[in-house]
């Protein structure tokens, strides 16, 4: 898997198949608040753990 470094979460999430809606839906988080991890506006750890751990991403 080849992860883009400019935006690593946003392409993760495509390389596993989710939409930003199926990962809102999955994490509980809204799809604003995904779209501003992704794009780095939000930086919030908690809530990144959320989105990854939703991702199937295993967070140590």
């Amino acid at each position: 898997m080849t992860i883009n470094v400019s935006n690593p979460i946003a392409e993760l999430r495509r390389n596993k198949g989710y939409s930003i809606e199926q990962l809102s839906v999955m994490s509980g988080l809204t799809e604003l608040e995904i779209t501003k991890l992704e794009s780095g506006v939000l930086v919030d750890s908690a809530k990144m753990a959320r989105l990854l751990t939703s991702a199937g991403v295993k967070v140590v």
